[in-house]
């Protein structure tokens, strides 16, 4: 039997990269569009990505990446302003191959904008119950874009291949949904969502001063959209 040497793994070796490569190629990491169309849906994911990285350390907390639900079809994608699945571990993704995960996401985030309201409502919720994603949330933070007396903060449960919503309740005098899939506390406060421990009762990095609040998630925001436009470059 030959020996195994060095050369001969060397020479294996670009086989295995041409495939990742050509993968990558096939189902790439950017669609061109900005992650977010204004500041407040920009604040919005933000917050959301920040608070939900601190309450759930060791879930995939990801803003922004494209989702490729079927193995062969590039076409067939879908970026999630925010995107949240357990049990995968939290590293970095180019993009989330559903194949490859095992499982889609378990709880996805639409945060609406003037040009993305129609499609958050309508389409996305159709793409989100095929992919079998079990918990979708829709939120306006101007307020104003959803239809007239709609709430700005809805979940959506999936139940036998359809979204239903998830029961609301006033707490503190506040409209909040529990979401099962997080185990989280949800409510609308001004153009952010809040997250809160329903064990603790404590808001997940509340600020007292909103102006610090802010700051943060303006410098966050800044160095998010520019990492994402090293990686579209």
């Amino acid at each position: 039997m030959p020996a195994h040497t060095p050369a001969a793994a060397a020479s294996s070796a670009p086989a295995v990269h041409a495939h990742v490569a050509a993968e990558d190629a096939l189902y790439p990491c950017s669609d061109g569009k900005p992650m977010s169309e204004n500041m407040w849906q920009g604040l919005a994911i933000v917050n959301a990505v920040v608070d939900l990285r601190v309450a759930r350390p060791g879930a995939l907390v990801a803003p922004d990446i494209l989702a490729y639900p079927e193995q062969g079809n590039p076409r067939n994608r879908i970026a999630p302003d925010v995107l949240v699945a357990f049990g995968l571990g939290a590293h970095n993704r180019s993009t989330y191959l559903v194949w490859k995960e095992g499982k889609p996401p378990d709880w996805v985030l639409e945060v609406a904008s003037p040009s993305t309201v129609g499609r958050d409502l309508d389409a996305k919720r159709r793409i989100y119950a095929e992919m079998g994603v079990p918990e979708y949330w829709q939120f306006d933070p101007q307020g104003g874009l959803f239809p007239l007396g709609a709430p700005r903060l809805q979940g959506l449960a999936l139940v036998d291949g359809e979204y239903e919503p998830l029961p609301a309740r006033l707490e503190r005098g506040e409209r909040t949904i529990r979401s099962p899939v997080l185990g989280l506390d949800l409510r609308a406060e001004g153009g952010l969502i809040r997250f809160r421990d329903p064990v603790t009762g404590k808001d997940i990095r509340h600020h007292d001063e909103a102006g610090a609040r802010i700051a943060e998630l303006e410098a966050t925001l800044q160095r998010l959209q520019a990492g994402s436009s090293n990686d579209r470059s």
